[in-house]
């Protein structure tokens, strides 16, 4: 199941780069979690986003602020049978600023059913790398 769900991930990161929020929701669970581990400077509010409906609104936001925004995978790779571990270089260009901003992220992604359903997003990359040591250690 595991390669399974890295060919679902890398689907869903060109579905992000290539469509919109609406073809990126389509690879979660009804009742998914999104949590920003490290929050996202300009969110406001809870740094957890559960189920599609609030997923599609905080990607609709995203998506607004920004001109252009991409999530181009470094690596992504199995941790254990239900987890995978993405490392993306985003690029993004505010809307309003012109502001060009580039970055690495890490999100490690926990499925069922072959869905998505818990997304740990990671600002700093080495930590998403760290927290899929310690799942595999602890899942051993």
């Amino acid at each position: 199941m595991s390669h399974a769900n890295v060919e679902h991930v890398r689907a869903m990161l060109d579905a992000w780069n290539e469509g919109g929020p609406e073809d990126l929701v389509r690879f979660m669970a009804d009742e998914h979690e999104w949590l920003e581990v490290e929050g996202r400077p300009e969110s406001a509010g809870s740094p957890m986003v559960r189920g599609r409906d609030s997923m599609q609104s905080s990607l609709d936001a995203l998506f607004d602020a920004w001109e252009s925004y991409r999530l181009e995978p470094e690596e992504v790779r199995d941790v254990d049978d239900e987890r995978v571990l993405a490392i993306v270089r985003e690029v993004a260009r505010g809307r309003t600023s012109g502001v060009e901003v580039e970055s690495r992220w890490g999100y490690l992604m926990t499925f069922r059913d072959g869905l998505i359903v818990r997304v740990e997003a990671y600002r700093d990359a080495d930590r998403a790398i760290e927290a899929a040591e310690t799942a595999t250690k602890e899942s051993q």
